[in-house]
């Protein structure tokens, strides 16, 4: 059962809660995710058993949002109305939440209220909002954080023994490579944020699972930051000047190499210079949100 729904407006312009048993807002009812259209490309060759895929294609997602809109009152559920049809506009996106997962839709025009006086009276107004989410996955609210460079972790005993400062026992070194899993169901991208403490040229980063590489054909200099987005639909590269100035570098891009993603399950992550000892000049740390077909 769904009880709780927050909808938010993408464009900035506020967001909407709607829960189940309250009697004094928007009174959740049934939610219909829809279902999403899966079409398979196949090819077969002469007296092939059955097909091979080449290609998964998901099309969108029909959403539907029942509910009651309370009020004690003419004037006060009017008011709650109001706000409802002057929220929802079918040229704006909107977010979707639940349980800490979220969904982008559109709705498909305006709100839709009862017209028997069951459904539409002094103390309760029956609504219906109808939408179409085009990029049909749910994603998690909160990005996974995964870092390379975990040098300055510094294990201290809290006594110093009269010493001038803690005994520390040790260190943990810069890393390299990591290991991602992804528990999502479907191939996500990833935003890798370059933080470069010395010289480095031409950085790069791989998924040794996949066996796609990206690389940046560019000198990075002490304090400049570096951000890479292989979301789809949002592919970008920035830099941040060590002055604070924002540049687009996606002309840096080596074009004879692929953006970098993970695949469901485990993924092996590494960082590449053409000098080895450059690595040591760049803290790396990847981003990262699964992707799912369904929330319950």
């Amino acid at each position: 059962m769904i009880e709780e729904l927050v909808i938010t407006n993408l464009s900035g312009r506020g967001a909407v809660a709607m829960k189940k048993w309250d009697p004094d807002g928007y009174w959740l009812g049934p939610v219909d995710w829809g279902s999403v259209q899966v079409q398979h490309q196949t090819y077969r060759y002469v007296n092939q058993v059955g097909e091979s895929v080449t290609a998964t294609i998901l099309g969108s997602r029909g959403l539907s949002v029942n509910g009651w809109v309370m009020g004690g009152g003419t004037d006060t559920l009017q008011s709650r109305c109001d706000f409802l049809n002057s929220f929802f506009s079918p040229a704006e996106d909107y977010q979707l939440e639940y349980r800490g997962r979220l969904l982008t839709f559109r709705p498909d025009g305006p709100i839709q209220y009862g017209h028997s006086h069951k459904e539409n009276n002094r103390l309760l107004r029956k609504f219906l909002l109808q939408a179409t989410a085009h990029y049909p996955l749910f994603t998690d609210k909160t990005a996974q954080t995964a870092p390379f460079d975990q040098s300055g972790r510094l294990f201290r005993f809290p006594q110093s023994f009269g010493l001038a400062g803690p005994v520390v026992f040790g260190t943990a070194d810069h890393s390299y490579s990591m290991e991602i899993v992804n528990a999502g169901g479907f191939q996500t991208g990833i935003t890798a944020r370059f933080r470069f403490t010395g010289t480095v040229k031409d950085p790069a980063i791989a998924n040794r699972t996949t066996g796609k590489l990206l690389r940046v054909l560019r000198t990075f200099q002490r304090g400049e930051q570096l951000e890479i987005v292989s979301q789809p639909g949002e592919k970008r590269m920035t830099l941040t000047t060590a002055k604070g100035v924002r540049e687009d570098v996606l002309k840096s891009w080596d074009f004879s190499t692929s953006w970098v993603e993970l695949a469901p399950g485990r993924n092996l992550l590494a960082l590449e210079c053409p000098d080895p000892d450059q690595r040591a000049n760049m803290t790396v740390t990847a981003l990262y949100t699964p992707l799912y077909l369904e929330v319950e």
